[in-house]
Formats: C-alpha cells, sequence, structure tokens
C-alpha cells in the first residue's frame, strides 16, 4: 500500500529516528533536539511543494479558492490525520502525557519529517515524496463554513454583513449553553450550542435556508 511505502521510504534515510524523536523525549534523555529545526524547514518546504502544486494545476482557479485550496492542506487537522494515516505514528518517540490530545504534535512531527527529508534528500525528491502523502487531497476544495458562507451571501445580497447577538445563557455553569440569534434585515434565525461559536455556527446554517427561501 501506498502509505506504508512513505513509511518504508523514511525508514530508508539513514538517522531518520531524529526528526520523530519529540522535545520531550529529548528533555529526559539531555539530548539535543532537532525536531523543531526540521519542523521550521518542513513547514516551509510542505508550503512550496503545495503552492507550486496548486499554481501548476489551477491556473484558471481564483486566489480566494487557492487559498481555501492551501488552508485546508496545510491545516493541522489534516497533517495530523495524514500522520497517523501513514503510520509515521508507529515511529514517534516522545514522554508526552498518554491523556493528551496528541493531534498538534502529529501535525508539527509530519513537518519536521518533511524538512528531515529535505536536507537529506533534497526538493526534488521532498516534492515527490509530499505528493505521494496527499495524494487523495491535493485537488479538494473544502466546502465554506457556514459562517463565512453567510457573510459572503449577505454582502452579495444586502451590502452587509450578519449581526450575532447572545440571547441566553442556561444550564451547568461548567457547561452553558448558549442561544444565539444571527439577523441580516428583517430576517432572523436562532442556533444552541455548547460553545458561543457553536451556536453562532447554527445560527448561520438556520439563517442561509432563510435568505435561501426568500431570495
Amino acid at each position: 500500500m501506498t502509505k506504508n511505502k512513505n513509511l518504508e521510504k523514511l525508514k530508508s534515510i539513514q538517522g531518520y529516528e531524529e526528526c520523530l524523536e519529540h522535545d520531550s523525549f529529548n528533555l529526559k534523555t539531555s539530548k539535543e533536539s532537532k525536531f523543531q529545526k526540521f519542523e521550521f524547514l518542513g513547514d516551509r518546504v510542505l508550503s512550496l511543494a503545495l503552492s507550486e502544486y496548486l499554481v501548476a494545476n489551477y491556473t484558471n482557479d481564483t486566489l480566494y479558492n487557492m487559498s481555501r485550496r492551501m488552508n485546508f492542506l496545510i491545516s493541522n487537522k489534516t497533517l495530523s490525520m495524514l500522520f497517523k494515516e501513514n503510520n509515521f505514528e508507529t515511529l514517534l518517540s516522545h514522554h508526552l502525557d498518554n491523556s493528551i490530545n496528541k493531534n498538534f504534535v502529529y501535525a508539527d512531527a509530519l513537518e519536521s519529517i518533511i524538512g528531515f527529508v529535505y536536507l537529506n534528500k533534497g526538493l526534488s525528491f521532498s516534492k515527490k515524496f509530499i505528493y505521494e502523502i496527499w495524494s487523495e487531497l491535493l485537488d479538494t476544495l473544502p466546502e465554506k463554513d457556514p459562517k463565512t458562507l453567510l457573510q459572503e451571501t449577505c454582502q452579495r445580497l444586502f451590502k452587509k454583513i450578519p449581526i450575532y447577538k447572545t440571547i441566553s445563557k442556561s444550564g451547568d455553569p461548567h457547561k452553558p449553553m448558549f442561544k444565539i440569534s444571527a439577523t441580516i434585515q428583517d430576517l432572523e434565525a436562532f442556533g444552541n450550542g455548547y460553545s458561543k461559536q457553536n451556536a453562532e455556527i447554527k445560527a448561520a446554517k438556520n439563517l442561509i435556508k432563510l435568505i435561501k427561501i426568500d431570495d
């Protein structure tokens, strides 16, 4: 499988262990950590490779859509998912608490891998390595989040942006329930959620439905 090939390709490069020794691991071994330096470099190499791909393959795309594609491809969520899908997790050395969410570490670790690969194998090899890892996602144009879609729709139709207001906050103080309204012109919709952000997203979704019915 391609995903195992990517793992084996990394393991074939001498000294690969260094890029997967997290700072928490080296703190306990008193060994100098190169993790963040590899990550720093890998972030730049990844952005270059993916930007080059998008410009070459989406010449007629708007800059806005290209940015949406790029933001999706380099998001922590995407990086951590690809790190786990390619079984790189099995090589990561760390002393992190098992109870914490390690997705942000996995995202950093994938960039560390890319930085290490670039230093040892050069740009051409690194780009092929990146394109193989991202192969199933390279042509993704993610859906707009509801709040962005609502704002763009309101600006286009009404030349205004929607207004969000907190209607109520109820329930357990440690886990409150928010009720938020979203309004534009004479249209109003509501959303409930355990955070203001979630309630605003639901309100935005509901207001979009009203606008589409009215439009």
